[in-house]
């Protein structure tokens, strides 16, 4: 084997871990979401024909008898038996028109009804085993679950979706406001750190400890904050300001989730601009100073112009990281009219069931962050990452 072929097998040997990472975790999940958004998928439905259930209890809830009282017949409880409704009603399980049609055309009533009063059906039992046992034809049907195909349908619903329009609205907002904002603060805190005084470590380490703490902890620390009886509260008291539920008002609820966020990232952006900083040579700014420049002047015409990579690049992550937020708003934010994209996008795969509409929005969103990314690549040069 050529040493150069040996080289690269090594280099992909050890690549391999975070290749697979990738792969599985987000190349996979991303063409799964895609197939998704043009199906009616629901998580609900997924693995309803593994539910299993007790036969002989939901013939007797649908009929009303026992299968031990004395004079009952296979014809005579025939008269009594619905099937769509004991399949929905009674077994519990939701069923498709196609479905529905082979249940009643080729569900063998009288064998299930001899084995009811036989005392055979007193068992647990898979759904997709009962239909193979009593469905004469079609029980392919019932065996595994795959989403019908709807085309663009959940494309066009969003379009016509308020709420998706309000959840778009608010993530634009939320990161048009926290992304200049917080870069700004992390120029500000690099050029701090940067500057040669006593302590300077500590400083770094204080302003970049938010970055790297749990979410969920400073999201449970600030709901403290910010309810009527939080320390927030009680200072504005001071001065007189009546005290506010900030999290339940739908006025402020957002402006205050943007606070914890630049709180949070501003530290984590200060590194690049550290990094930034540390690569402009001094002679620069020594002879800015030989020229009468003080710190406002160097800080304007010298440090910006020359963190202009920098600044783009936390621009564009700044806003793809806030057009994806979603934790913040998930631990403190309980209305609707204050949720983000990626929460509805939570909300309606989770908590209604409609995965196939989520994946269309997940898709949506997606086609935004890429824009965003094409975007990066054509106004920052390579040699700003490096």
């Amino acid at each position: 084997m050529k040493e150069k072929t040996r080289e690269s097998l090594y280099g992909y040997l050890f690549a391999s871990p975070i290749i697979l990472s990738i792969l599985i975790f987000t190349i996979i999940p991303v063409f799964t979401a895609l197939y998704y958004s043009f199906t009616n998928y629901s998580p609900l439905d997924a693995r309803k024909y593994e539910f299993s259930f007790n036969p002989q209890d939901a013939l007797s809830m649908h009929l009303g008898f026992f299968p031990d009282e004395q004079g009952l017949t296979v014809e005579g409880l025939a008269e009594w038996i619905d099937v769509e409704l004991f399949m929905d009603l009674d077994v519990g399980v939701n069923l498709d028109e196609e479905q529905v049609a082979l249940v009643k055309q080729h569900l063998d009533v009288n064998r299930l009804l001899q084995d009811f009063l036989d005392g055979k059906l007193a068992t647990e039992m898979p759904l997709k085993e009962f239909m193979g046992t009593y469905l004469t034809q079609g029980s392919e049907k019932f065996q595994r679950y795959v989403p019908k195909w709807v085309w663009l349908d959940n494309f066009n619903k969003m379009l016509h979706d308020e709420y998706f329009w309000i959840s778009l609205k608010n993530a634009f907002f939320f990161s048009i406001v926290v992304v200049p904002v917080q870069t700004l603060i992390a120029v500000l805190l690099a050029v701090v750190a940067n500057t040669p005084i006593r302590g300077k470590g500590f400083f770094k380490a204080i302003f970049f400890l938010p970055s790297i703490t749990s979410s969920a902890a400073i999201s449970m620390i600030f709901m403290l904050i910010y309810t009527k009886p939080g320390i927030l509260n009680r200072l504005l008291g001071i001065v007189g300001i009546v005290p506010v539920d900030w999290l339940e008002n739908p006025a402020t609820a957002l402006p205050a989730v943007m606070i914890m966020n630049i709180w949070t990232t501003a530290g984590y952006f200060m590194v690049t601009f550290l990094a930034g900083l540390q690569s402009i040579p001094t002679s620069i700014y020594e002879a800015a100073e030989i020229d009468g420049a003080g710190f406002n002047r160097k800080f304007w015409q010298i440090t910006l112009p020359l963190l202009r990579p920098q600044v783009l690049f936390v621009s564009i992550m700044g806003f793809i990281g806030c057009m994806q937020v979603f934790d913040q708003i998930y631990f403190l934010i309980k209305n609707i009219r204050n949720m983000t994209t990626s929460f509805y996008i939570y909300q309606n795969a989770f908590q209604y069931g409609r995965m196939g509409y989520a994946s269309a929005i997940a898709m949506a969103l997606f086609v935004v962050i890429l824009a965003i990314t094409m975007i990066q690549r054509k106004l920052v040069p390579d040699e700003a990452y490096f």
